[in-house]
């Protein structure tokens, strides 16, 4: 009965309210959620059934908490098929549940056709003065204030690199190869799987596969310097599997699209993986000169890329929680569920393939990073491009949540790590001082 109702929400802008409702169109079936932003919203609904007689069937909604959201009008949108608008508006913000029930005349008797319960209902009113559309024009201006900062970190990372260790990775390509098959391969497929285990909506399961598809982030060789990783073999992996991002993120985006049964065109950000490519390379090359042609001023960048980066990190976590800040706000528990999971998985298949292929463990730790670390705005831009905005505004919860719940595990990691190095350091202190006799 209830496989053939389906809701969505049309975009319906009143003249004093201009903003877009954030998300626009659900379907009941899989999500049973409906996220309201604005005072005034128009929900729409589709049936398979056929009247007998013309206008012989209506809707009914029922409400669980009229304080919350209230029912205007009800309009039948053609004689002859039984789609119907819903007119609602949202008094205050908060949770509640909807029933809606389609009804046919037969004789002087009702009869119940179709029916769907407890349709969940957010309602988070969206300011003038919100953090989260205030959030855009500011983080554009911190953006463009620390972009010095990340080129010059960049840049040091640059003397950083050892040629070396270049020309070794490139005669024994095996780390090059485990980041590729766990960023590509392991992860996308244990994404869907995942997402199909926890029953997620088709346009956000997606989001979730192609979060895991994603190439390394730039943060990836911040944390190998950090966790005292191979910072070269980390920048070389994050370059390498964002060249790879070109073939194999639409191949990924084709083969799970028709899994989950999406269609449409699917998009990949050619110039933005091209352009995050060169983002990366041209610092760190002018870095490799700088360090060839004036070794001290080297000497100089290599002093401050600790701290510069413990910086940069912070701002970028701090960023990700600004603009993931609606999310937090409407993401269920599954969702979070699996934005937690996604880079920890990312982490396990790394270090434990480089632990299986008995590889050293700065090794170890760079490929676990680098396959955890993933560069989820590369898959907002997928979905924004894929998708209309309606489906694309359900999918971005996944790389936003992802991009915020990785940021927090390798902060505790970091913690960890350098809680365990200190100890370690203070018992070493103590046999010195105290040795035994």
């Amino acid at each position: 009965m209830i496989r053939t109702l389906f809701i969505g929400l049309l975009l319906f802008v009143t003249l004093g309210d201009a903003q877009k409702s954030f998300t626009s169109f659900l379907t009941i079936e899989k999500t049973r959620l409906l996220f309201f932003t604005k005072t005034e919203e128009t929900v729409f609904v589709r049936s398979n059934y056929k009247d007998k007689r013309s206008n012989s069937s209506y809707l009914l909604v029922l409400l669980e908490d009229p304080k919350v959201l209230q029912v205007v009008n009800v309009t039948k949108i053609s004689s002859d098929v039984t789609n119907f608008t819903i007119d609602v508006v949202t008094d205050e913000e908060g949770e509640t549940n909807l029933t809606i029930q389609l009804w046919d005349f037969e004789g002087r008797q009702e009869r119940l056709i179709e029916e769907i319960k407890n349709v969940k209902v957010k309602v988070l009113k969206q300011r003038k003065d919100s953090l989260f559309q205030a959030s855009m024009h500011i983080d554009r201006n911190i953006l463009m204030i620390i972009l010095p900062m990340i080129l010059l970190n960049k840049c040091a990372f640059g003397c950083k690199i050892e040629l070396q260790v270049l020309q070794r990775v490139w005669n024994r390509p095996v780390p090059i190869i485990l980041g590729a098959v766990t960023q590509f391969f392991l992860m996308p497929f244990c994404g869907f799987l995942l997402t199909q285990i926890l029953a997620l909506p088709e346009p956000q399961a997606f989001g979730f596969v192609m979060t895991c598809t994603c190439p390394g982030g730039g943060g990836g060789y911040l944390f190998a310097l950090l966790l005292e990783g191979d910072i070269t073999l980390a920048i070389l992996m994050t370059c390498t599997s964002t060249l790879l991002a070109l073939i194999m993120m639409p191949v990924n985006s084709y083969i799970y699209s028709g899994l989950l049964g999406l269609s449409g065109a699917l998009h990949v950000p050619i110039y933005k993986i091209v352009s995050t490519l060169l983002f990366i390379l041209i610092p760190i090359s002018f870095g490799i000169i700088v360090k060839r042609i004036i070794p001290e001023k080297a000497n100089v960048l290599e002093r401050i890329i600790r701290p510069l980066s413990f910086i940069l990190m912070s701002i970028g976590i701090y960023l990700t929680f600004r603009m993931g800040l609606i999310f937090l706000k409407t993401v269920n528990l599954e969702t979070l569920l699996l934005g937690l999971l996604a880079p920890a998985l990312g982490l396990l298949f790394g270090y434990s393939l480089a632990k299986i292929c008995m590889l050293p463990l700065p090794v170890c730790k760079t490929i676990a990073i680098e396959c955890g670390m993933l560069n989820s705005f590369l898959a907002l831009a997928v979905i924004h491009l894929s998708f209309s905005q309606s489906k694309a505004d359900l999918a971005s919860a996944a790389p936003f949540t992802v991009a915020m719940c990785s940021g927090c595990e390798m902060l505790l990691l970091l913690l960890v790590y350098k809680a365990k190095k200190r100890r370690i350091f203070t018992i070493e202190e103590k046999r010195k001082k105290f040795p035994l006799v």
